[in-house]
């Protein structure tokens, strides 16, 4: 429901005159912080830095897959409202971290807050940390680690969240400005963090416990299909360089990527299977793509999730974090994007291979970097699901992917990717053992959200 309300010319301050800025909750928020303190974060501030995001079309020169050389480049969904830094990285080549992103190193104690899409977010970085960041965050230098954990944690209270949101301007993407930013108001109080520590320390424990059971998963697939996976070796230079016939490359790809002899050892280790190889397209009925809406269709009133593949993981939709929406009204003319009963959702962007089952419990389409697989009666959802997540999958997937830095799926080869199949029946008791894991894990997780969740009302309830 519209929220209708008049302001005195002389409230009118600051420049804004949008009415999302002077609504009841922002200005008594405001009031109240301001009666507590006169602190901003400017005052806290040495020195801020935004980044950029380097050019893809020439990713060979500026980003690189190697894990041990490379930078971590931090994007919007690496900062976490617990304070910390995930560890989801791409990477950017030491040339371009020291050359071109100079500006916006990021190193140990500094803080990250982000700009763009989840407004306001806060982490720190950890001891020896070095990365840089996007246009999307900004890194603060401050003087010294108590300091960037005080303000960390209260800006990722509902509170900061409040604070920054009611700062940001621009329509479809609301943005953060400096000014604006260094604008907000703090509560400084060093103690809060060791209350969000604390309850870092115990959701780790918990999550740590449900990373084995997930982690549990693939092995004992694995096990019951008969499959023992090839080690792979060392990535040392000797390793990297192999020769090939070139009648094994007519009618192929040309990158040596493709033909690495681990990939060969994989396809061999799926023969030691006692079940039948089958294509993926024979199990499947019909696929579909999502759709791209363009950025211009983006409703700022959180109506009906846009589901993209940062909002997805093996363990289904995170609707909680969801940052694009669309229009009700929008929403009835794609209704046809909208997953349907009996569909396994599929990544075929950027983050290639991940696989889980359709919700179809509420209202949402799904953008063109996701399919959707509808299967045939002859295969269990459940079973067929935990095995396109799996990690042997994966490779396949990403073998027959192409682009540098972001990955495009090869459908038509993905669908004729050969994977064991079972008997109904096991497929069926795999799925069932399978799924009891993962449910311990997922409530795991839940407790540890809520560790997190009482965190934060404590410590605002200090504030």
């Amino acid at each position: 429901m519209a929220e209708i309300f008049t302001r005195k010319f002389s409230e009118v301050s600051g420049g804004r005159f949008d009415a999302e800025y002077y609504r009841d909750e922002f200005v008594k928020l405001e009031q109240t912080i301001q009666a507590k303190t006169s602190l901003k974060l400017s005052d806290f501030i040495i020195n801020i830095s935004s980044g950029a995001t380097p050019d893809k079309k020439e990713a060979w020169k500026y980003y690189t897959e190697d894990k041990k050389s490379g930078i971590p480049f931090l994007r919007v969904q690496n900062i976490k409202p617990d304070t910390t830094i995930s560890s989801d990285f791409i990477y950017i080549t030491k040339e371009t971290h020291e050359n071109m992103l100079k500006r916006s190193q990021v190193f140990e104690n500094d803080l990250i807050i982000t700009i763009t899409g989840r407004l306001g977010t806060a982490a720190v970085a950890p001891k020896g940390f070095i990365g840089n960041i996007n246009q999307h965050s900004v890194v603060i230098k401050t003087k010294n680690l108590q300091t960037s954990q005080a303000l960390a944690t209260f800006l990722n209270t509902s509170i900061g969240e409040k604070l920054s949101i009611r700062r940001a301007t621009g329509g479809t993407r609301p943005a953060l400005d400096y000014k604006a930013l260094k604008s907000i108001p703090i509560i400084y109080n060093e103690t809060i963090y060791h209350i969000i520590e604390k309850a870092n320390q115990l959701a780790l424990q918990k999550e740590n416990k449900a990373k084995e059971l997930l982690d549990s998963i693939d092995s004992y697939l694995l096990e019951e299909l008969g499959i023992i996976l090839p080690l792979r070796a060392n990535s040392t230079l000797d390793s990297r360089i192999y020769t090939q016939k070139i009648s094994a490359l007519s009618g192929s790809r040309f990158d040596a990527n493709y033909h690495q002899k681990y990939y060969r050892d994989l396809e061999k280790s799926l023969l030691s299977s006692p079940y039948p190889l089958v294509n993926l397209a024979s199990l499947i009925n019909n696929f579909k793509k999502g759709i791209e809406v363009g950025s211009s269709e983006y409703s700022q009133n959180k109506e009906i999730p846009f589901i993209r593949v940062s909002d997805i993981t093996n363990n289904g939709i995170d609707f909680d974090n969801v940052q694009k929406f669309i229009s009700a009204s929008l929403f009835e003319n794609l209704k046809a994007y909208k997953p349907k009963q009996n569909e396994l959702l599929y990544s075929k962007d950027g983050t290639v291979g991940i696989c889980l089952e359709a919700d179809v419990s509420r209202d949402y389409i799904i953008s063109g970097g996701i399919l959707r697989l509808e299967l045939k009666a002859e295969v269990d959802k459940d079973f067929l699901c935990f095995l396109l997540g799996s990690y042997m999958i994966n490779v396949f997937a990403n073998r027959v992917s192409i682009g540098a830095v972001i990955k495009h799926l090869n459908i038509g080869e993905f669908l004729n990717l050969k994977i064991p199949l079972p008997p109904l029946a096991i497929q069926t008791q795999i799925a069932n053992r399978l799924k009891s894991s993962k449910f311990q894990a997922l409530n795991l997780e839940k407790e540890a959200k809520e560790i997190l969740n009482k965190a934060k009302i404590d410590v605002e309830t200090l504030l």
